[in-house]
């Protein structure tokens, strides 16, 4: 059976000490400074300011080659704007979110499958996101793996195929990865 192509962004599902993810998570602020909509599955970076009460760290999406320090798995209720059921975060909107910090999280995530797909070979190799539009009815995130640059990418590496018996290497494919740039890592260490 083929794999469906359905696009999540990125998945918490384990650690990197072996254990299960215990769906540990933070409050981060996206400002209203910030026109990009955010949903869940983005991968964010740290912006370089917090919230007006300086409680939150603040974040932005990401792009190709941004340091990964966040993954948004939640949103906090929009009480000023009224929109308690809007299961993203629409742009140029202040809203608090919940976030995995990447360090030592495994996550699963869609292959985009342009150009070609992650071969079985490409364990172990580091590839880039892909960012796509987000789904303003569920609220889920597009981003993808970049399959075209599997090899030559720095972001996230690949660990292995996601584990669903439904998954199988080829087009759309679900991989295990692990964030290789972020600023929670000192510099020139692995994270």
């Amino acid at each position: 059976m083929a794999n469906a192509d359905a696009p999540f962004g990125l998945r918490p599902v384990s650690t990197l000490t072996g254990g299960d993810w215990k769906g540990k998570v933070e409050t981060v602020a996206l400002l209203a400074a910030d026109s990009t909509a955010t949903f869940v599955g983005d991968p964010v970076k740290l912006s370089g300011t917090a919230s007006a009460d300086g409680l939150y760290p603040s974040v932005a999406q990401c792009a190709a080659g941004d340091n990964i320090d966040y993954v948004i798995v939640g949103f906090e209720p929009d009480f000023d704007n009224e929109s308690l059921n809007t299961q993203y975060r629409l742009a140029s909107t202040l809203r608090l979110a919940r976030a995995v910090p990447v360090k030592d999280v495994i996550f699963e995530i869609q292959e985009d499958s342009v150009g070609s797909n992650v071969a079985i070979t490409d364990v172990g190799q580091a590839a880039d996101i892909v960012v796509g539009s987000g789904d303003t009815n569920t609220g889920i995130s597009g981003v993808e793996l970049d399959s075209s640059d599997a090899g030559t990418g720095d972001q996230l590496v690949i660990l292995g195929l996601g584990r669903d018996a439904d998954n199988a290497i080829g087009t759309n494919a679900v991989w295990r990865v692990r964030v290789n740039e972020t600023n929670f890592a000192a510099a020139g260490t692995p994270v």
